[in-house]
């Protein structure tokens, strides 16, 4: 961590003490650590399996999407994967650039291809993610106090889809007439990234393709879905997988806002969708929040880090890589 986050943390913790003091709050610490102290370690291990498991559907939904650019084998893919995700939990968002930068300089072709790839993922991502919390809203019964706090979630869902909804679209204007575009290109650094961006979503051209790209996005945000349900058994939370699936849209959406290697939108989400919606008391809320965060990001971070042994890959090249990407292939 650098110093920077670091004096942000400890001014976030001063802030919070003194408003906790300032509110009269009662936090019952008693009830926080039994909640810790009564874990179920089968189911959250389960977790943990099925975690390991997302990485893996992840690595093949990338490989069919890589397929037009260069075929590849799972190996490399799994492990960028892993290392990617870990570079996201150490250093932030900055750490979404480590797996189509990294990837693509292992694998010698172009980054602008391997950014679209990236791009059509996350895409695909908010669209399934959205399709869950639907689910979720029909499936659900949640308190009446809650009402405004889930018309904001179901305000916020629809603007993700519209953005969603309409960059696929884009994406797929691109790449039907991506010569046309690049020849309106007068620049020709611009028009060679543009181009080679375009032949990054080759795999829109392909039905099939398409067709098992999305299959794999199904089945991954299951799988997820599994996950955050697993980990609320091992925390002795009893809830319906549907109400599962409500936390851990809101969870998702709380971890657009992160500090690097403590979390903090994804812990604040999670609580709050916890207490608000099932009248979880905060103490067990906030637990649940903490270990639920570990449980996501500490098993990929201990699949990632034999993966860079192997490769002589080191925290500080990974931040080179971030703040130097124009020494890669274009």
């Amino acid at each position: 961590m650098s110093r920077k986050w670091f004096i942000f943390l400890v001014l976030c913790v001063i802030v919070a003490i003194v408003a906790y003091r300032s509110a009269g709050w009662k936090f019952d610490w008693s009830l926080f650590f039994s909640t810790l102290r009564n874990i179920h370690w089968g189911w959250l291990g389960a977790s943990i399996v099925v975690t390991i498991f997302t990485h893996l559907i992840r690595a093949m939904r990338w490989q069919e999407l890589l397929t037009p650019v260069k075929k590849m084998g799972l190996g490399p893919i799994f492990t960028t994967t892993v290392m990617g995700f870990s570079a996201i939990f150490l250093l932030g968002r900055a750490g979404e650039l480590v797996r189509p930068l990294w990837l693509a300089r292992r694998e010698r072709f172009s980054v602008s291809a391997s950014f679209a790839t990236i791009v059509v993922e996350r895409f695909l991502d908010s669209t399934m993610l959205i399709g869950i919390f639907s689910w979720a809203l029909l499936s659900v019964k949640v308190s009446a106090e809650s009402a405004h706090e889930l018309t904001a979630m179901k305000d916020a869902a629809w603007y993700i889809v519209v953005v969603s909804a309409g960059a696929i679209a884009l994406l797929f204007l691109l790449r039907f007439n991506v010569e046309l575009v690049v020849r309106y290109i007068p620049f020709p650094r611009i028009a060679s990234l543009v181009e080679n961006f375009g032949h990054g979503l080759s795999f829109l051209q392909n039905g099939r393709s398409f067709a098992i790209v999305v299959f794999h996005s199904v089945v991954l945000w299951i799988m997820i879905a599994l996950q955050a349900w697993l980990t609320l058994k091992g925390m002795n939370f009893a809830l319906p997988f549907a109400a599962t699936t409500l936390v851990m849209v809101g969870a998702a959406i709380g971890s657009i806002a992160q500090i690097p290697g403590i979390g903090g939108g994804f812990q604040v989400a999670f609580a709050f969708c916890m207490t608000k919606f099932f009248q979880v008391p905060a103490e067990a809320a906030l637990s649940a929040a903490m270990i639920g965060y570990l449980a996501n990001n500490l098993p990929t971070l201990a699949a990632a880090i034999p993966c860079m042994l192997k490769d002589g890959l080191t925290i500080k090249e990974i931040r080179n890589t971030i703040r130097n990407p124009q020494s890669e292939t274009i």
